[in-house]
């Protein structure tokens, strides 16, 4: 039985800075769309890259895991239940990998809820020029479905060599003096763009055809790295205009939030009734594309 999506939360508040406390808030109203209790939850997983004073350990997701008050003793909380997670760091489609973990665990009913948190934050906590994400949070619960022609139904990944790997981000050791928590270098290929957009349009063409799927069915969330991504990609595989969520001109790119909030805008739209069949395409540095079939 494919996982289903219980419930999406973002939070977009401007006068919030950081990652973590965006996504903290977007997971609490997640939650309470969902109306399941943060203690229930057994397992969270965090996608997001850029963090609050580069913070390295613990894991980010065990932060997120304590303010939520998910059982934060890992071996046996007082009531009884006990929660895990933890950060999974794979650029702008590290959400659709969790995406296959939380189907994975879910499937050997190791775990009856799976959250999915992202977001990004320049480190110094503040707007900084040249810093190409924006500052938003979001949130997935997913349950075990009882119907197989629901939930999650596959996914697929591809990796491609790329000189410079076309995007990357480092701290100047060097440079920053005692600024170190507060500093991010991040450099972009000129053709990181173009590149990232063919891999991924490469990989759900070959996914659509292999699963003999119908383009003009699919409602597209995809990665949105300029503000023409998602529309060249919807025109290369098949998605009618309509059908496809252009988020760029609202958000920016939002990086690890970007499935969350595609997801959240798609339901808010009234895009997302039931059997309605979604593709979410992402692509990122390395180069990296992964694509994940959902059906509503």
């Amino acid at each position: 039985m494919g996982a289903v999506i219980l419930g999406a939360g973002i939070s977009n508040d401007k006068s919030v800075m950081g990652s973590v406390e965006h996504a903290i808030l977007a997971a609490k109203e997640c939650l309470k769309i969902a109306k399941v209790d943060a203690e229930d939850v057994d397992f969270i997983i965090n996608t997001g890259i850029y963090r609050e004073n580069n913070i390295v350990e613990p894991a980010v997701a065990m932060l997120i895991q304590k303010e939520l008050g998910m059982n934060g003793d890992y071996v046996k909380a007082a009531n009884g239940k006990d929660s895990f997670g933890f950060d999974l760091l794979n650029g702008g489609i590290g959400a659709l990998n969790a995406l296959k973990i939380a189907d994975s665990m879910l499937e050997s009913g190791a775990v009856r809820y799976v959250l999915i948190v992202g977001g990004d934050s320049h480190p110094s906590n503040s707007e900084v020029a040249g810093f190409p994400y924006t500052t938003l949070g979001s949130a997935l619960l997913l349950g075990k479905g009882k119907d197989p022609k629901k939930g999650i139904q596959g996914s697929a990944f591809r990796s491609k060599q790329h000189a410079g790997q076309g995007r990357m981000s480092y701290i100047e050791m060097t440079k920053v003096g005692v600024s170190g928590r507060q500093s991010m270098t991040i450099t972009t290929d000129k053709d990181y763009v173009p590149a990232a957009r063919n891999l991924a349009i490469e990989l759900a063409k070959d996914y659509i055809t292999k699963n003999k799927l119908k383009s003009s069915e699919l409602q597209l969330i995809s990665t949105q790295l300029s503000e023409d991504f998602s529309k060249d990609v919807a025109k290369s595989i098949g998605v009618s205009p309509e059908s496809s969520l252009s988020l760029f001109a609202k958000f920016g790119d939002v990086h690890s939030a970007v499935f969350g909030l595609g997801f959240h805008q798609l339901q808010s739209l009234k895009r997302a009734a039931a059997g309605t069949q979604v593709l979410f395409v992402g692509a990122a540095a390395g180069l990296d594309a992964g694509v994940v079939h959902y059906v509503c």
